[in-house]
This record gives C-alpha cells, structure tokens and sequence, in this order.
C-alpha cells in the first residue's frame, strides 16, 4: 500500500459518525493537516478506497517557490540569532544585507562558566 490509514492519511467524521471526507496526517507531527489535498486523483482514490463520496478533483492554476516568491519584494525582514556568523555568505549568495537591531532591555540571561561532574549524583 502507498498509504496507510490512521498513519498517512484520518477517515474525517462528523459528530454523529458518517464518514465525511479524508485528512493527511503531517509525518512529522502527528496532526491532521486542515485544507491540504493531495493532486493528481490521488486524494479521490483514497475517499473511494474508504467508501467517502468522491470529492471533485482540485485544480493547481500556479505553483511558486518561498525563493522565487521573496525576489519579488524588495525589502526581506527576518529573526534569527545566527544571521551575523554568516552576513558575509548571504550578501555573496543572495545580495541580502543583514542589519543586527539591538535589544530594547539589557540582557537579562547571566552566562556561568561550564562545569563537568563525574557522576550524576555530584
């Protein structure tokens, strides 16, 4: 079997029980993913494999990737802790400058040097 159910894909019911439609499960979490289909009437296979009615088949119009998509702006924001280690690769790589904006508060985290025990009861 491609896939399995209760693993990759939930037979969704309604609260008395009838069967109403079929939910992927995300492999990573666990959850059902709301609003995704699977294409190619793949999604439809699955609903008659479990005795659902046959949705209509859903129709891609365009598909765009994050990078393509994030060229279009001139302007890119973004949080992280480790983008000033690599400023220098990303200005390279991708023509974007990163700009460090300073905290509103002092630092309130209190760095203590390492320390090893010998065992876990120390």
């Amino acid at each position: 079997e491609l896939f399995k159910k209760d693993v990759d894909y939930s037979v969704l019911t309604d609260k008395d029980g009838n069967k109403v439609g079929v939910g992927i499960i995300d492999s990573f979490t666990g959850r059902v993913l709301d609003g995704r289909r699977w294409s190619d009437g793949l999604h439809q296979s699955i609903e008659s494999k479990e005795g659902i009615d046959v949705s209509e088949m859903s129709q891609v119009i365009a598909k765009v990737t994050y990078q393509s998509l994030f060229r279009q702006f001139s302007r890119l924001s973004g949080m992280t802790g480790t983008a000033m280690s690599d400023a220098d690769e990303l200005e390279i790589i991708y023509g974007l400058k990163v700009v460090p904006v300073p905290t509103a508060l002092p630092i309130a985290r209190r760095d203590y040097p390492d320390v090893a025990f010998k065992t876990r009861a120390a």
